[in-house]
């Protein structure tokens, strides 16, 4: 895929194709960042890293436009998902009373 992807920056260039050149700086910044989400993820709730995983992968530029939406539209909705488990954590926490120090 790394291949691939180093082909299209290339011909991106190589056009003078702002668009598609932008548009793959996206996806790799998107790429990146999801990684490192799911590497964070993994340490607090481990059954969302492997569908991290999943997703990300399924949200390559080489598969068709429609199928990327789809996958783009459940890895939404699976951070979503993630970002309430994190708000309610952090309600939960936030009202547990500390200890008399």
């Amino acid at each position: 895929m790394a291949d691939v992807l180093g082909l299209r920056r290339h011909l991106a260039r190589e056009r003078g194709d702002p668009a598609m050149a932008a548009e793959i700086l996206t996806e790799d910044l998107l790429r990146i960042s999801l990684q490192r989400l799911s590497r964070e993820v993994v340490k607090t709730y481990p059954q969302f890293g492997e569908l991290l995983a999943q997703n990300m992968l399924r949200t390559c530029g080489l598969i068709p436009d429609l199928e990327r939406a789809e996958h783009y539209r459940d890895l939404g909705t699976l951070l979503i998902d993630l970002g309430r488990l994190y708000l309610a954590e952090a309600d939960m926490l936030s009202t547990v009373e500390q200890p008399p120090s």
